[in-house]
């Protein structure tokens, strides 16, 4: 039952067809759709958009992967070689976004990367990510002071950073 879940990466902006294309199969799938509003020539428009561009949750029996790889939309099945833990995953974004239809995807921090802190009052300062807490969506950057050998950790909301990656190399600067 849990091992038939899979992850289906989509052609770009196809993932509310593969959807179509499940309901219309006979699977069960989920697709995680957040709320964005933008303002066009002063109207206010609401709409619902992929929380996760490009990828769709779905039930997939293996007689019918044929049938929907046909209808053009999939790219290609992710492994998913811990299917339960990836819906325990799922069904807590789930319950996520019943609590707030805006939120939005972000990539994961993990203790070591070097970010910068994007906005807010210490918008600017860079550091390494030394804590994250479990219980709350902050972190713990530690800002260096190398001549002196000293450091300050601050404590910031996990929204406000983004990292520090090398456009050219593809790996993380070094502060």
């Amino acid at each position: 039952m849990f091992s038939n879940w899979k992850v289906l990466y989509t052609h770009p902006r196809a993932e509310k067809a593969v959807a179509a294309d499940c309901a219309a199969l006979g699977l069960e799938c989920y697709l995680p759709l957040r709320t964005a509003t933008r303002v066009y020539q002063r109207r206010k428009v609401t709409f619902q958009t992929p929380l996760f561009p490009g990828y769709i949750f779905v039930g997939l029996a293996p007689e019918k992967k044929y049938q929907l790889f046909d209808r053009g939309h999939v790219v290609h099945i992710l492994p998913t070689p811990r299917p339960v833990a990836m819906l325990r995953q799922v069904v807590m974004v789930r319950k996520a976004l019943r609590q707030d239809p805006g939120l939005e995807a972000t990539d994961p921090v993990t203790e070591g990367e070097i970010v910068r802190v994007a906005t807010g009052a210490m918008m600017g300062c860079e550091g390494v990510v030394t804590r994250i807490s479990r219980k709350s969506s902050t972190v713990v950057l530690t800002i260096n002071i190398d001549i002196i050998g000293k450091a300050v950790p601050v404590q910031v909301e996990r929204a406000m950073i983004e990292r520090l990656v090398d456009t050219r190399t593809r790996k993380h600067r070094h502060v």
